[in-house]
């Protein structure tokens, strides 16, 4: 029997990880370790050694797209599976840009996600389907203000725009309050919008939030 690809799962709900769990395990696929906040994901990944890594992006703390971003500083050859509520392009855009080896949306059917790991453990990228066409399909602008944004900026700007006060998004990101707000300056400078109104206006019209 060909060896166990062995999987950290990072997600903040329990009941989720669990149901994941026996997805992944029904298909040979050894779920080694779970954690339940960005930090915990980093501060344990050493000690784990996984072959890859699946990742929620939407999760207390540390968000997941961060928590990507300082797993490749920390190991180049990590590989990550971002798995993901938001069906938009720019997060996959983002997470890739980010250091992710494929991006899969929580809509996808179960099997995806298994398919999404062999992939990667192959060395292979993943775009679940459903966005893949999406990618291929739309075409925005090549010097979007997005392009611009950090990837900390980007979820400043998408936790602000969910209505987040300064200090709701600090305590978040466990950042202090004046960075967050220097953030925001720059997420105005950037954006070319005035305040938070337009900051939200800007956010919808960037598919950053749903209407």
């Amino acid at each position: 029997m060909k060896t166990a690809v062995k999987v950290y799962l990072v997600d903040d709900h329990a009941v989720v990880r669990e149901g994941y769990k026996h997805l992944l395990e029904k298909a040979n696929i050894k779920v080694v370790a779970e954690a339940m906040t960005g930090e915990e994901a980093y501060k344990n990944y050493d000690g784990i050694k996984p072959d890859i890594v699946i990742m929620d992006l939407s999760m207390p703390g540390m968000g997941g797209m961060e928590t990507i971003k300082k797993l490749v500083a920390k190991d180049k050859h990590a590989k990550i599976l971002a798995f993901s509520m938001h069906d938009e392009v720019v997060y996959c855009t983002r997470v890739m840009q980010a250091g992710a080896s494929g991006y899969v949306t929580k809509s996808s059917a179960p099997n995806v996600l298994v398919e999404a790991v062999f992939a990667i453990a192959a060395n292979k990228k993943y775009i679940s389907h459903d966005l893949a066409h999406k990618i291929a399909t739309q075409r925005r602008k090549p010097d979007s203000a997005l392009d611009h944004l950090t990837p900390r900026e980007f979820e400043v700007f998408r936790l602000l725009a969910k209505g987040l006060s300064l200090e709701e998004v600090a305590n978040t990101l466990n950042l202090n309050y004046k960075t967050i707000a220097n953030h925001q300056t720059h997420l105005l400078q950037k954006l070319h919008v005035e305040n938070r109104s337009q900051l939200v206006l800007a956010a919808i019209k960037l598919n950053i939030l749903e209407v």
